[in-house]
């Protein structure tokens, strides 16, 4: 970890939204950057979301939350079907 506000953002959670049911929920922001697969707990839509941008073009962590909450919130991400 080079950047600090990664050391910071190991715990954090961002709000997700699956783009078939629209359901909203909670998920760890490491998981959502990185590109690893959630899953929506209502209907279980394994999702992966891409194009999230990168901690460093950021000042505090609060505005990459909130960067990263607008992205998921309109979902750039493609359907993991394997």
């Amino acid at each position: 970890m080079t950047n600090p506000l990664e050391h910071q953002a190991e715990n954090i959670r961002v709000r997700v939204r699956c783009g078939d049911c629209r359901t909203t929920f909670h998920e760890r922001l490491q998981r959502v950057v990185h590109g690893d697969r959630v899953r929506c707990p209502t209907c279980g839509t394994e999702l992966r979301f891409n194009g999230i941008g990168s901690m460093h073009d950021y000042e505090t962590l609060q505005d990459y939350v909130h960067h990263v909450e607008e992205r998921t919130a309109h979902p750039h991400f493609v359907h993991s079907d394997d």
